[in-house]
C-alpha cells in the first residue's frame, strides 16, 4: 500500500490591519499648519482617537523650540516613534541639531524594530511633522524611515490624492498662516465628506514665528468649517456662471449678488457673532479679579504675543 503524501502545511500570518486616517502639513511665510482628522478606520471598525500631537517649551515668544507631528498608519508605532522623537529633541535649540535628531529617531526605531520583527513584517507608519525654532519653521514628511523636507504642502493618508488635489489648486507660497488654517480646514471637510474611512473632527496646529504656537480652539475649527461647508456649493455656480457667455454683465452681476450669496454672507455675519460670544465667555473665565480682560487673536485661544500688545 503506497502512503499518502504528507501535505506540508505553511502557517499563514493575518494580514496587518493599519489604521487609515488623512493627515497633511502646509509651509507658508510665517510658520507651519499642521492638521488631520480623528476618526480612525481599521477594516468595519472605526473610532475616534487623536492623530496630532503638540509639543513645545513653555511661549513661543521665548521657547526655543515647538513640534507638531501627525500620524498614519500602525497607531502603536506612530505613538512611538513621536514619544522617542520628542524625548531625544526637548534639550536641543538649534534647527538643524533637533531636524537631523528626528531624522537618526525615526531610523533608530525602524532599525531596532526590523531585528525582532521576522523579514518583511515590520509594520510601518507615515509622519507629517513641523519644526519651529528661533531660527525659523521647517516642515517634514516620514514614510517609513525615509525622510524629506517639504517646501510647500504634503499629504498622507486615506484621502490624500484628493487632499494634494485641492492643494495644488489653492496652496501659494505667499499665503498667510490664517489662510493656511482656513486651507487646511477645507480640505479635511472635503476629504471627510468625500473619502470612505474619514471622518470625526478636524485638529489643526500652528507654528508660528511671530507668537504662540498650539493646537487651535476644536470649536473654532468646526465653526469655520461650517463656514466653508455653506459657501462650498456656491462656488460650483459661479463657475458655471464665469464662463457662462449666455449670460450678459448684468445677468452676471446679478447672479454674483444673488439669494445664495446673500444667505453665505448673513451665515459668515452669524458665526462671527458666535465667535465673539465665545471669546467673550473665555475672556471672562480666566479674567483675574482687578485685571483688564485678556485679548485673543484670530486662532481663538491663543493668546497675542507681548510686543503686538505694546504696539497697540
Amino acid at each position: 500500500m503506497t502512503p499518502k503524501p504528507l501535505v506540508k502545511f505553511t502557517p499563514k500570518r493575518l494580514p496587518e490591519r493599519n489604521a487609515v486616517t488623512i493627515i497633511a502639513g502646509f509651509r507658508c511665510k510665517d510658520g507651519i499648519v499642521i492638521c488631520s482628522v480623528t476618526q480612525e478606520t481599521s477594516g468595519p471598525s472605526k473610532r475616534d482617537i487623536p492623530k496630532l500631537r503638540y509639543e513645545g517649551k513653555g511661549l513661543a515668544t521665548d521657547a526655543p523650540l515647538a513640534v507638531a507631528f501627525c500620524g498614519s498608519g500602525y497607531g502603536p508605532l506612530i505613538d512611538k516613534l513621536i514619544d522617542e522623537s520628542w524625548n531625544d529633541i526637548q534639550h536641543l535649540c538649534s534647527m538643524d541639531e533637533v531636524c537631523a535628531r528626528i531624522e537618526h529617531t525615526i531610523k533608530r526605531i525602524y532599525r531596532e524594530y526590523g531585528k525582532i520583527y521576522q523579514r518583511g513584517q515590520c509594520p510601518t507608519a507615515e509622519l507629517i511633522y513641523g519644526v519651529k525654532t528661533s531660527e525659523g519653521h521647517k516642515l517634514f514628511s516620514a514614510n517609513g524611515p525615509i525622510v524629506n523636507e517639504r517646501l510647500d504642502y504634503y499629504s498622507s493618508g486615506q484621502g490624500y490624492y484628493l487632499a494634494d488635489f485641492i492643494a495644488s489648486r489653492m496652496f501659494k507660497p505667499h499665503l498667510t498662516l490664517y489662510q493656511c488654517v482656513i486651507l487646511a480646514a477645507y480640505v479635511l471637510f472635503e476629504v471627510k465628506e468625500n473619502v470612505e474611512g474619514c471622518g470625526g473632527d478636524s485638529h489643526i496646529a500652528i507654528l508660528r514665528d511671530g507668537g504662540d504656537c498650539g493646537l487651535i480652539n476644536v470649536n473654532r475649527v468646526n465653526m469655520l468649517t461650517k463656514l466653508l461647508e455653506s459657501a462650498d456649493p456656491i462656488l460650483g455656480a459661479l463657475l458655471l456662471d464665469v464662463a457662462d457667455f449666455q449670460l450678459d454683465t448684468n445677468a452676471l452681476k446679478e447672479r454674483f449678488g444673488s439669494t445664495a450669496l446673500s444667505v453665505s454672507w448673513l451665515y459668515r455675519n452669524k458665526v462671527k457673532e458666535e465667535i465673539d460670544q465665545d471669546e467673550e465667555m473665555d475672556a471672562l473665565f480666566l479674567q483675574e479679579e482687578g485685571e483688564e480682560k485678556p485679548t485673543f487673536d484670530v486662532f481663538g485661544m491663543l493668546p497675542l504675543p507681548e510686543k503686538d500688545n505694546e504696539d497697540e
